[in-house]
Formats: C-alpha cells, sequence, structure tokens
C-alpha cells in the first residue's frame, strides 16, 4: 500500500484520537502520579491479534493495516517494547497469518517478541498466550510475574498508565483500564420493548490493557469452561469467578481507543462506519483535487458527528515531482467553510525523500504534528498548510 495522504480522525467527547502517543506534556494529565521508575519484578505482555477482520468488513484483519507504512500491529509492540521493564511479548496469532506476523516481526525489528498460534476465540487466543507463558519460567518465577493483557489494534497506550496498571495487579492480583460510559445502557423486555436503563453514573465502560498476578490468570484459564471460551468477552470476570479475585480498576486516559476503523471512502456502504465509529483513518491517494474532501464533509454531516463536538481532519499531503501540490488558498478557503459546519480542517505538508532516516524523521514530526493539532483543536491554525 502506498504512504496514505490524509490521515481522517473523528472525536466525541471523552474519546480523543491521537496518531502517536501523547507528547511529553500530557504525561500525569489522568491524575496518576507521573512515574520515575521502572518494577522490580518480571512483566510480560499477551497481544491477541488472532481477529480475522470479519466485523468489519475488511479484506485484511484490521491488525495488518498499514498506516504510514508500517502495520497497525507493529505500533502496539512498539508501544510496549519502548517499556523497559517489560521483558517479553507473546502475539497471538492465527495459524494462517503465522508467516505474515513473523516477515512483520523480522522487518521491523521486534526483539521481544514470541508468536503464539491462536485459538477459534478470543478467550482460547489469550488463554493460548498465558499458557506459553507458563512454559518460560519455574514456578518461583512465576509466582513473582505480573502479565499484561492488551488488544493488537489498540496502539496508543502509555508507559505511565501501564505502570499504574501493573503495580495494581501485583498488589491486588488483577487490575483493569476502566473510562467514562458515553452512550445510554437499556435493558429491553422479550417483546422488544424498553424495560429499563442504567444510571451512566455508577457504571464505567471496560477497557485495556487490563494485568493480572500471572498464577492468578493462569490458574483462571485453566478452570475455564467451553461455555467461558466460546462467549466470554471479560479477563477480569473469570479471575473473580475462579479466583475470587476482585480487580482495582484504574481511569483511563482517553488515548485509549474503542474503536478504529480503516475504511476507503466514507460513501455508499462504508458510510454505515460513520454512525457507529469513534476514530477512524481514510485514506487518499491524491488530495490536490479538494472536492474529495468535500464529498468527504458532507458524508460526516449526513452522519451527524459533527452535532456535539468538532470533527478534526488532518490532510497530510506528500510532495514530489509526480504529485501537484496543495494550492494553499483554495485550502485555506475550504478550511472557512467547513469550520461554519463544525469541521477543522488542517493541512501537514511533507517533502517525501528517499533517504531513509530523513524520512523517518519526516514521519516523526508529522505524528507529533497531528497530535497537537488534535489535542489543541487550534482555530488560529484552521486552513493552515503546516511545513513537517
Amino acid at each position: 500500500m502506498d504512504v496514505p495522504l490524509v490521515d481522517m480522525l473523528c472525536e466525541e467527547p471523552g474519546r480523543p484520537a491521537h496518531p502517536e502517543t501523547f507528547l511529553s506534556s500530557q504525561r500525569g494529565k489522568n491524575g496518576l502520579a507521573p512515574v520515575t521508575v521502572g518494577v522490580d519484578f518480571p512483566v510480560c505482555v499477551v497481544l491477541p491479534a488472532g481477529g480475522s477482520g470479519e466485523r468489519t468488513g475488511l479484506q485484511t484483519p484490521k491488525q495488518f493495516c498499514l498506516l504510514l507504512g508500517r502495520p497497525l500491529i507493529s505500533y502496539t509492540i512498539r508501544s510496549f517494547e519502548r517499556v523497559s521493564w517489560i521483558h517479553s511479548i507473546v502475539v497471538v496469532v492465527a495459524k494462517e497469518n503465522m508467516d505474515l506476523m513473523t516477515d512483520i516481526v523480522g522487518r521491523f525489528q521486534h526483539t521481544k517478541v514470541r508468536l503464539v498460534a491462536g485459538g477459534s476465540t478470543r478467550h482460547r487466543s489469550i488463554c493460548n498466550g498465558v499458557m506459553a507463558l507458563a512454559e518460560e519460567d519455574e514456578e518461583q518465577e512465576r509466582e513473582n510475574k505480573v502479565v499484561i493483557i492488551h488488544d493488537a489494534v489498540r496502539p496508543f497506550v502509555e508507559e505511565e498508565f501501564l505502570y499504574h496498571i501493573t503495580v495494581a495487579a501485583r498488589e491486588h492480583g488483577a487490575s483493569g483500564a476502566i473510562r467514562p460510559l458515553v452512550s445510554t445502557v437499556i435493558a429491553t423486555t422479550s417483546e422488544g420493548f424498553l424495560d429499563h436503563s442504567l444510571e451512566r453514573a455508577k457504571y464505567r465502560a471496560s477497557e485495556m490493557p487490563q494485568a493480572f498476578k500471572f498464577n492468578i490468570v493462569h490458574k483462571a484459564y485453566q478452570r475455564c469452561t467451553e461455555a467461558d471460551f466460546a462467549f466470554g468477552t471479560e479477563c477480569l470476570h473469570l479471575v473473580l469467578q475462579y479466583c475470587a479475585t476482585n480487580a482495582k480498576l484504574i481511569e483511563g486516559p482517553p488515548t485509549l481507543w474503542k474503536e478504529l476503523d480503516i475504511i476507503p471512502d466514507v460513501i455508499g456502504d462504508n458510510g454505515g462506519y460513520l454512525h457507529k465509529a469513534w476514530n477512524f483513518i481514510q485514506f487518499f491517494m491524491n488530495v490536490s483535487d479538494l472536492a474529495q474532501l468535500e464529498t468527504t464533509f458532507a458524508a460526516i454531516e449526513a452522519a451527524r458527528q459533527t452535532l456535539l463536538h468538532p470533527v478534526v481532519v488532518i490532510v497530510v499531503h506528500l510532495s514530489n515531482a509526480d504529485r501537484r501540490a496543495v494550492e494553499p488558498a483554495a485550502f485555506a478557503e475550504l478550511a472557512s467553510t467547513a469550520k461554519l459546519r463544525n469541521i477543522l480542517l488542517y493541512g501537514v505538508h511533507v517533502q517525501q525523500s528517499k533517504d531513509a532516516e530523513r524520512w523517518a524523521r519526516s514521519v516523526a514530526k508529522v505524528a507529533e504534528l497531528t497530535s497537537a493539532l488534535i489535542r489543541e483543536r487550534s482555530e488560529a491554525l484552521v486552513g493552515q498548510l503546516l511545513q513537517a
């Protein structure tokens, strides 16, 4: 796949989207104390990555879709490999994708990764990962170990939050991330009528990552029933049910994305994604024709995503001899009209380079700029073409 020319990320209150991890200025803003040290016990990670992409309608499973030339799962792995006190990462992948995952590990030089074949369901895949870890250590080492379970398609995880989740698991046996409920949860009668609704203030959404003392989650999966493997979704519930371990729940940062969709367009059959996706990235192969953006804006408006919160659209334009540049005046005019529709349009201009080191710096700068633009929503920069 070519390098994407447009990254578009939609946001709703409490669910900001970031193309890279928060900048250093964001550390500590989730109410947790900043982290200055690591841990003195072994920590490992299990990443279930066996999804087929059937739910999203993608031909390529979501975890293998390319963003800026790198598969999504590689970004997730890199987030954990950067944490010095995490010793190993078990990636659980479907057997038919084992060769692809092996190639990704080698191509992007992941050094802490071990691959394990997945199962037919999410819980079976996690179980396979946990059992693989059990084979690595002696009983005494298992007693001290903490395992973090995270989703392969959630790359925006911060060391600060991982630290607090890990330490809480060590102290309480299990811990998990939570976020405020965005939608009201209702119960229906068997006839299809409203029964009752839950008071949102009393409930929270369970998110990833979750962490466990290894022996506890290992024992829970050893005691699982076939029904648990087939229909269960919540690891925290398993350790409560089979090990009487009540998890410590920690308010997670807004970078814990609930959903990421990668779609070729937002019209036709794909328009449905706009009604359910909190965050998505759309790829355009050429944005010199700004009419494509106008079509996208119309689709966003039709989905009514802009009513409560501005949608952030960031055009990343690659400049080379074969690609016509975006005209600044036309771009600024389009941004002005989009702003009236509660859509904030920004531009980032990148000079494409064949030099690998220079290109890597440019990509990092793009990530930094887009993160700042989404976080700040500066009206002064709407319509600007920033240089990366």
